[in-house]
């Protein structure tokens, strides 16, 4: 799994995560966002999923920890540009009311 952090045009925090998010990838990502939300000033940060592969239910965890951790900064987060198979599971789930889907 590749995560990079990067400012979108117009600011907002994006977090872009690319292979697959699983259990063998958990310290990885936290790591990366701790990093991710210490330098969080804006009202909404982004994950973009344009690159992801794959999702299991740890990988679900991993995204409800970023969710709960930005929630604690006033953030609310998006999960943008999914993959028709990951935007499937997220529908599955019902992430659709915890997260902005785009």
């Amino acid at each position: 799994m590749k995560i990079d952090c990067l400012k979108a045009d117009d600011g907002t925090p994006v977090m872009h995560l690319a292979g697959r998010l699983d259990f063998t990838k958990r310290e990885a990502f936290v790591e990366a966002l701790n990093h991710f939300l210490g330098r969080v000033t804006a009202p909404e940060v982004r994950v973009n999923c344009a690159q992801l592969d794959y999702l299991d239910s740890s990988g679900l965890g991993m995204l409800l920890i970023l969710r709960d951790r930005a929630s604690q900064l006033g953030c609310t987060v998006a999960l943008v540009e999914c993959t028709p198979a990951v935007r499937d599971i997220l529908t599955t789930v019902q992430f659709g009311r915890l997260f902005r889907l785009a």
